[in-house]
């Protein structure tokens, strides 16, 4: 190997352990340094949405969230578009708001964006609170009930909840979805939660928002991560924002492929949407996404020039991270054999955006049942 190339490994390598370091230290500061607060009451000024597309690939997923939230909440508010195929279904479920989207409404606007948008424009009331959530969540506790009475009250607009996996069908997939929940215990934690600013972007699951504020920004903008798009303004605005101690039970893919379509649209969505953020918020989800793409294209690619060299001391603290986060996935999957698979995971972590890149244009609903 001659010794410019050489140089050049070195420099990569070192940079990347550098942004990883700096990246763990943050989000080792948020786990241990942030606690949510909460009010001796709950909250009563708030409505609980669920927005869903209504179709076969989300039947038994939406129909288990609408049941389990009526009965836990008494109420939830769903919103679909007009023409969905379980449209009528849904109309005799008790305890359920149905809204529905005209078909004519701002056909600019795409997925998930262009129904809350309209739910925005024509149902939110400025001094309620409301509480999004997808069509396979399942909210586990009440502890933002008790939270949003304290950060009402201070001045915070926002809160989002803590993702917490469940199985599909794939044992791989819902393995490496637990990676959200470290993520959710440590960077999460630190933006959203100690620093009170979501510069690396909030969940649609368990997205807790102020009326008024949602009256001022709404979801006007054609994107494909409308979460992301909605936390950009609320940084441009100066909002604060906190991390609620709720976990929300997510339904992970049922399959590879469905979770390579999933992050590639979250990824394509967010190089699409990043060039309308502040500056500070480009450095951090750039810095962030692309990081971690090299991260693991040099440590599963040049492993053997990384010991060649001597620089695999070099890539333990971020290899070290998420090696750990997808242990600790297998060890929830009860699947010892995923074990020898986790060099994949970042594979298919990696692989998954260049897909979105190239392959995603349009909103996409993945198979939920």
């Amino acid at each position: 190997m001659n010794q410019e190339l050489a140089g050049s490994i070195t420099e990569l390598v070192v940079g990347v352990a550098l942004a990883y370091s700096l990246l763990l230290s943050i989000g080792l500061t948020g786990y241990i340094g942030y606690k949510p607060h909460r009010a001796s009451f709950k909250a009563n000024n708030y409505e609980l949405v669920i927005v869903s597309k209504a179709n076969e690939k989300v039947q038994r997923s939406l129909i288990e969230s609408i049941k389990y939230h009526v009965s836990r909440f008494g109420h939830v508010t769903l919103v679909v578009d007009e023409g969905a195929p379980l449209l009528n279904t849904l109309r005799y479920f008790k305890g359920v708001k149905l809204i529905v989207v005209p078909s004519n409404y701002r056909r600019d606007l795409m997925g998930k964006g262009r129904a809350l948008n309209y739910f925005v424009e024509h149902f939110v009331s400025p001094d309620k609170w409301y509480v999004f959530i997808d069509d396979d969540n399942l909210i586990l506790d009440d502890s933002f009930l008790y939270e949003i009475p304290y950060y009402e009250a201070n001045g915070f607009v926002a809160g989002n909840g803590i993702l917490l996996p469940r199985p599909g069908k794939s044992k791989m997939a819902y393995a490496m979805d637990w990676i959200r929940y470290i993520d959710d215990l440590t960077l999460y934690r630190f933006f959203t939660g100690l620093l009170g600013k979501p510069l690396i972007g909030l969940h649609g699951e368990l997205l807790i928002v102020k009326g008024a504020v949602l009256k001022e920004i709404g979801f006007n903008n054609r994107s494909l991560t409308e979460d992301f798009r909605f936390a950009i303004e609320l940084v441009k605005r100066k909002y604060k924002t906190w991390q609620s101690n709720t976990r929300i039970s997510i339904k992970s893919p049922n399959s590879i492929r469905d979770l390579m379509i999933q992050r590639g649209r979250w990824f394509k969505g967010l190089i699409s949407d990043i060039k309308y953020s502040p500056t500070p918020m480009k450095l951090i989800v750039g810095f962030r996404s692309f990081a971690w793409v090299l991260n693991s294209i040099i440590s599963i690619m040049f492993f053997p020039v990384l010991i060649y060299l001597g620089l695999v001391w070099y890539i333990l603290p971020g290899s070290l991270y998420y090696f750990a986060s997808y242990t600790y996935g297998v060890i929830r999957s009860k699947e010892p054999y995923l074990f020898f698979l986790i060099p994949i995971f970042g594979f298919i972590e990696a692989s998954s955006r260049i897909y979105g890149l190239i392959e995603v244009s349009d909103f996409i609903v993945i198979d939920k049942n």
